[in-house]
């Protein structure tokens, strides 16, 4: 008779982590025990039948071996047992993993440990549950090896691991897609133990080994915890977060040397949250430093953006999310005089991406550097001085009026100095606020023509629905003429952006026709009884509305009516293409005929959903008069 016993291996890390057993071999064993103590053990708990098994142990059970084989890279495994052959008939088994070489479990690097010596691992005493096939008996045990017990393992084999959900403080947010940087925090250097993205649910896992930490002034030929303490101490945890390859946000090292962080053990698990913007790092000090969009709303110019659709996400106020970007752009951020001591200055580039999610470069030839007539007026300080009174003026880049003018280095913005302010002005900079407003139709806007467009029909048959274009924004800062001091201040994930003007777009139907060529987006009605009947017929029994919204953010699309009677409804708009295009038409659901003779006004609304960081886009419409 052929026994076929197949399953899956997981192990726990944390609660919510889970570790497939990867190329580990594992073996099957007749159980020792008699039949009284066998159903013992099957009834038993994990904790009471794991056990540790070394070499000696191994070969006392060589003799019991009925099956070895090697799990797949999903932890997946499958044993045949020749019943006749090795006289097995169904009876209880032992499950054991075997180790004589480290697999990689995700720390990469398989070498051993010093004084490293195979070992085994029985994990349960199991009662397979065989039902008949057409290939023999066959068993199904899948098991999730429990955290203490994996753990136990995987400190044997020098695997550490750092498992975590990194959130918004705020709203609780997963974040993903953020490099999650573990440090250890030593006396001689901090040591980078691994980095991790987190995935679409904000988890991360960062694998390494004890060398990783065990360092000394003399590694590698020698590692050990600094200081000198005994062997099997953990390392002090803090950890930097980067987009990009640019750390944006920090926590203190000191926050290693708290108690749930000093010494940690190799399965570490831990919950993180960033805040809306940066402090620097030692949460004082400002920081020459590009991390929001807006100065009233505020996106954080990663925790905020979606690197799904590159549009706003994780705002506590609804309505603020699920927006992309048009016109102009406060950049905000922080700037310092100096820079390693020096005078600083700065500059904006920008990269275009085909797609949200693709990878932001990092080679500084794939940026362009946005040019000083693609700013706005933007107040980056100001200057103030007592004459008696208290006097200040605001210090800008392309300053109009009585505003103190920054000076520009080519595209550098060069960072105004104390003591040069003119007629004895003292200098304050920007902490929080614009350190530019990018004019950002000069990266996109490319007009569309839409003459010829007969409302109720799509836009598609005049022209391809219109898509937002993705661009990915940074700061780069250096000392004042120095390019070997170039150093990236912050990067924004692919930002959704749509400035796109809808030219000759018909408005007013049939009753007043005329075109708009200043909207983001298309708007426009006619009905259906003044465009057979004329533009100034009257209408008797019947109303229809022939409508056309469109924008590659278009949210509520809506008909209302207004003059006497009501109220007045439609039957609901249709949405061919949901999220950018509504087209069709739409009949009044009340009696035509009851309204009173008067005249009447049909609007269509289209919401756009764009914002400037400030503000939503304030919407767009279309309207049609009519007499009954």
């Amino acid at each position: 008779m052929l026994y076929t016993l197949k399953g899956n291996l997981i192990g726990v890390k944390c609660d919510d982590h889970f570790m497939p057993l990867a190329n580990t071999t594992v073996r099957l064993y007749r159980s020792r025990a008699n039949v009284e103590e066998a159903t013992v053990l099957v009834a038993a708990q994990a904790k009471e039948t794991f056990q540790l098994i070394d070499e000696k142990g191994i070969k006392a059970k060589e003799k019991q071996l009925l099956a070895e084989t090697k799990t797949d890279e999903s932890g997946n495994y499958i044993f045949q047992i020749d019943g006749d052959k090795s006289k097995y008939k169904g009876e209880a088994v032992e499950f054991d993993i075997h180790y004589a070489e480290i697999p990689d479990y995700g720390q990469e690097d398989t070498s051993k440990p010093k004084n490293f010596k195979p070992f085994q691992a029985t994990l349960n005493v199991i009662q397979p549950k065989w039902r008949e096939t057409n290939n023999g008996l066959e068993a199904s045990w899948n098991y999730r090896i429990s955290n203490r017990i994996w753990c136990r393992i995987l400190s044997i084999l020098d695997i550490w691991v750092i498992c975590g959900i990194l959130t918004n403080c705020e709203t609780q947010q997963a974040l993903s897609g953020i490099e999650v940087q573990a440090m250890d925090d030593d006396i001689i250097s901090d040591d980078l133990l691994g980095t991790a993205l987190t995935d679409a649910n904000g988890h991360f896992c960062i694998y390494y080994r004890s060398k990783d930490f065990k360092k000394t002034f003399l590694s590698p030929l020698i590692n050990v915890e600094t200081p000198l303490f005994p062997w099997g101490n953990g390392p002090d945890i803090y950890f930097k977060f980067a987009f990009a390859g640019t750390v944006f946000s920090e926590e203190p090292p000191s926050r290693a040397r708290q108690a749930d962080r000093e010494n940690v053990g190799n399965c570490f698990c831990v919950r993180l949250c960033l805040k809306d913007q940066p402090d620097g790092g030692n949460g004082t000090e400002p920081v020459g430093y590009f991390f929001a969009i807006g100065e009233l709303r505020r996106y954080n110019s990663i925790l905020n953006i979606n690197p799904a659709n590159g549009k706003t996400i994780g705002k506590p106020t609804a309505s603020w999310n699920d927006l992309a970007f048009y016109n102009n752009l406060a950049l905000v951020g922080a700037i310092t005089e100096k820079l390693n001591g020096q005078p600083m200055e700065y500059k904006f580039q920008y990269t275009e991406l085909a797609n949200p999610t693709d990878p932001v470069p990092g080679a500084p030839g794939a940026w362009t550097d946005v040019i000083p007539s693609q700013i706005a007026n933007t107040v980056i300080g100001y200057g103030w001085r007592l004459t008696p009174l208290f006097e200040y003026e605001d210090i800008a880049i392309n300053a109009i009026g009585s505003q103190i003018p920054v000076s520009f280095n080519g595209n550098w913005i060069e960072v105004p100095q104390s003591g040069t302010l003119p007629m004895g002005y003292n200098l304050v900079l920007n902490n929080n606020g614009p350190l530019i407003k990018l004019i950002s139709t000069t990266i996109a806007n490319t007009p569309v023509d839409m003459g010829g467009l007969v409302p109720g029909n799509s836009t598609t048959t005049i022209n391809p629905l219109q898509q937002n274009r993705y661009f990915s924004l940074r700061m780069v800062k250096r000392e004042a003429g120095n390019s070997a001091s170039e150093v990236v201040a912050g990067v924004s994930r692919p930002l959704a952006v749509f400035n796109t003007k809808y030219l000759n777009v018909p408005q007013r139907g049939s009753w007043l026709p005329t075109t708009n060529s200043n909207e983001l987006g298309v708007a426009s009605i006619d009905l259906e009884e003044l465009a057979t009947a004329g533009g100034c017929s009257t209408i008797s029994d019947s109303l229809t509305v022939k409508y056309t919204a469109a924008n590659p953010n278009l949210g509520v699309v809506s008909l209302g009516m207004t003059g006497p009677g009501g109220p007045h409804n439609f039957a609901p708009i249709v949405f061919p293409s949901p999220g950018e295009e509504a087209h069709g038409t739409s009949a009044y659901t009340g009696d035509v005929t009851a309204l009173p003779n008067c005249s009447y006004e049909v609007r269509l609304n289209a919401e756009l959903k764009l914002t400037n960081g400030e503000s939503q886009h304030d919407g767009i419409w279309d309207r049609v008069l009519f007499c009954k």
